[in-house]
């Protein structure tokens, strides 16, 4: 099936906000073997609307659109869908019961009160927003007030959900999910995908690209696609084919040979970031971690906090951006600073070795860098970054050399202290 996906709002063609709705609405698309070919976006004006649903179902066998469903004047996707359709806009009866019973949860300060407040009148203007076409199949909207629903144009199922992210994610769980599955079935033969996400860390995607160069040439059905998510690389193994067990056999097939071929860069594969897998590792060993970061200024603990559990692991850190404090707080010698600078070798492993000592930890991880945009010399420029990892094993070093943006040297330093931990287990 090909499916079109169609974000209305000025505030999208502005540039004023980001859709992410596209993306998401593709993914779960994609995971039920329903290709979007095309994304669309325009602004909330009636022409523009019906010109852009006219040229959707004149070529897509599934259109999904996002946004328009509000209570404002500009919210106008219900009433050109209704007029595509040849018929009028009516309430939704369920959806504007429980508006009512929303409003009644609800009341509005009083100027001079001491508690309470009046009650939300619902006015036409509310009710707006549970308006669906006559005819449509309305889907509840568990996160929100105004329903998604589908009604046919043109012979061509054309869905429309509100434009706030998290009620489309409702929508999409409550029924669209099982709902788009049934209409992919009714379509008869179909293509299925078998396909496999890989997460690289440590190589750019031209370099891994030429790694995977004619894996997939021999087979048929199957392609491969990077997508950069700074600052990793996810590799996507793709096969299709109308049988779902011969493109899951093929897929299989070319899984060994894709591993070989990036053996050292990847990580893992699948939903699991490098954090999380660190965090999940560190746990299961049963193994803490301290952290001392002078150019990440704490990104590193930021990251190993995320995933809940996490103070099974992580002891704590020290954030020691001065000579002074690397001294203070981790015991780094003066002599070391004077002999080879905060960013070196040397001051990274007394860090890491004093970190490991003072939290009592069996790992510690340590950065000192140039993340500029100043600060950078002739033998360390901007984006020489020391990294280590101090073990009952000895210590670890890496030393990086990333002349990019600030927050890139900072990301990439503290994705590189997660990688020695993970290297480390």
């Amino acid at each position: 099936m090909r499916a079109e996906i169609l974000t209305i709002g000025d505030e999208l063609c502005r540039g004023e906000i980001v859709d992410t709705n596209s993306s998401h609405l593709a993914a779960r698309l994609w995971d039920l073997a329903i290709t979007t070919r095309w994304m669309t976006s325009c602004n909330d004006d009636e022409a523009d609307i019906a010109a852009a649903l006219t040229q959707a179902v004149a070529r897509a066998d599934l259109v999904v659109c996002s946004g328009g469903l509000g209570p404002t004047e500009d919210d106008l996707t219900v009433d050109v869908v209704a007029r595509l359709a040849g018929v009028d806009p009516e309430i939704d009866d369920p959806s504007r019961a429980r508006m009512e019973a929303r409003f009644a949860q609800v009341s509005l300060p009083t100027a001079g009160a001491a508690s309470g407040g009046a009650p939300v009148s619902l006015t036409a203007i509310h009710l707006r927003q549970v308006r669906v076409p006559a005819g449509a199949r309305v889907y509840p909207n568990p996160a929100g007030l105004a329903p998604g629903f589908e009604i046919p144009l043109q012979g061509v199922p054309v869905f429309c959900l509100p434009g706030f992210p998290r009620e489309i994610h409702a929508i999409l769980e409550a029924s669209l999910d099982q709902r788009f599955a049934e209409l992919r079935e009714a379509a008869g033969e179909v293509e299925r995908i078998a396909r496999r996400v890989y997460r690289v860390f440590g190589r750019g995607e031209s370099q891994i690209s030429q790694a995977c160069r004619g894996l997939v040439d021999a087979a048929p059905g199957a392609s491969i696609h990077y997508q950069v998510k700074f600052p990793e690389t996810l590799v996507k193994l793709v096969v299709r084919d109308r049988d779902g067990e011969a493109a899951a056999q093929r897929l299989a097939g070319l899984d060994a040979g894709l591993r070989d071929r990036l053996r050292g860069y990847l990580y893992g594969d699948g939903d699991e970031t490098l954090v999380d897998r660190t965090v999940r590792r560190l746990i299961e060993a049963r193994k803490t971690v301290a952290t001392a970061e002078s150019c990440t200024g704490g990104m590193i603990g930021e990251l190993l906090t995320r995933r809940p559990g996490s103070s099974q692991a992580f002891l704590g850190g020290a954030i020691t951006y001065s000579n002074a404090e690397k001294t203070r707080q981790l015991g780094v010698r003066p002599e070391t600073l004077a002999t080879h600078g905060a960013v070196s070798e040397a001051t990274v492993r007394e860090m890491a070795q004093g970190a490991r000592e003072r939290f009592g930890a069996d790992l510690a991880v340590s950065v000192s860098g140039v993340a500029g945009p100043d600060g950078g010399s002739p033998d360390k420029p901007v984006g020489t970054v020391w990294v280590a990892l101090a073990s009952a094993a000895g210590v670890t070093t890496k030393k990086l050399a990333w002349p990019g943006a600030r927050d890139q040297i900072r990301t990439l330093a503290s994705w590189w202290a997660l990688k020695l931990i993970d290297e480390a287990l």
